[in-house]
């Protein structure tokens, strides 16, 4: 979740970008997001807000540059069965279950969707649930995705079958097709600052076993942050949001690319008229949770990154 402050899919590829007469090489990109719209029954991404995936696409893109673990493959057939649990992305309070869902080898399924969450509410993520009947292998699969250090009794790693996104229906939103450049929008909230926070939600950030093994005293509200990878880059144990799934607001890092001091884009608010990128504290978070990451590219790659799924959109796998 993430609160606004008053004051305020790619699949494996290699981004070719010429320049100068040559050619730079940008990350091969392992992880597939793949958005679901088939819950979105309010329109927010349908019809005349069609372009409002692109934005959503090319946060997924940011996640995707850099993780490269190696997802099993969903596949139900002969005992082996399951059910997929949800929050229904447009039903605040209402879960969706869904027999058998197929996910393919190193993707993740988010269903995407809007509704009214209140004042001070810009965005829901969550992590998918389940229920499985069939083999251990199976059981297993269906659980960690193959990441061995998932099931420990202090989890090491995590590997979602996906989750759910709900954005907030009635929030003024800024929705700019190019992330990499920044205008004035006063007043509004952006739409892109929001989509990487619910994305890193899914990714673990906040929500999975291995998040909270490294919050020490977890049940207590306004912790810190442990984990090796997150204390290495923020030069200490990180300070925790009284929900214990975001950083402390004010938490600063340097945003990936550009280098730049910006508050971390996991932060628990979002002023209005303000951007964040991810940081290294964030990307140092996804390594602590279990992601095996890419060393962090070049600035001019990295722009390009951040506008790579506007500019492939046949590359995307999305259903509507």
């Amino acid at each position: 979740m993430i609160s606004a402050h008053p004051a305020s899919i790619v699949r494996k590829m290699l981004c070719l970008c010429a320049i100068a007469g040559g050619v730079v090489a940008g990350p091969a990109w392992a992880l597939t997001v793949t958005f679901d719209y088939s819950y979105d029954t309010s329109g927010f991404f349908s019809g005349a807000n069609t372009g409002r995936r692109d934005v959503l696409d090319q946060a997924a893109a940011a996640f995707s540059s850099r993780l490269t673990d190696s997802l099993t493959a969903i596949t139900p057939g002969g005992g082996n069965t399951w059910t997929a649990t949800f929050a229904n992305p447009s039903g605040p309070g209402t879960t969706v279950s869904l027999s058998n869902l197929s996910v393919a080898a190193d993707t993740i399924v988010i269903y995407v969707g809007a509704a009214d969450l209140g004042a001070g509410v810009l965005g829901q993520g969550s992590v998918g649930g389940f229920s499985s009947s069939g083999d251990a292998s199976w059981t297993n699969t269906i659980a960690t995705r193959g990441q061995g250090g998932a099931p420990d009794l202090n989890p090491t790693d995590f590997g979602p079958w996906g989750g759910a996104i709900t954005f907030n229906s009635t929030a003024a939103w800024y929705f700019d097709s190019n992330p990499a450049t920044l205008e004035n929008f006063s007043g509004q909230y952006d739409f892109y600052s929001v989509a990487l926070r619910e994305l890193g939600h899914v990714l673990g950030i906040g929500t999975a076993g291995s998040w909270f093994a490294n919050i020490p005293g977890s049940t207590s509200s306004g912790a810190t942050f442990a984990g090796a990878n997150s204390v290495a880059a923020y030069g200490g144990p990180v300070p925790l949001a009284v929900d214990n799934a975001h950083w402390l607001s004010g938490t600063t890092s340097t945003a990936l690319g550009s280098g730049a001091p910006q508050d971390a884009a996991m932060g628990f608010t979002l002023a209005a008229g303000t951007r964040t990128y991810l940081t290294a504290l964030d990307v140092a978070a996804l390594q602590d949770v279990g992601w095996t990451v890419v060393p962090e590219a070049s600035s001019f790659v990295w722009v390009m990154v951040i506008g790579a799924a506007g500019m492939v959109r046949w590359l995307r796998h999305r259903k509507t």
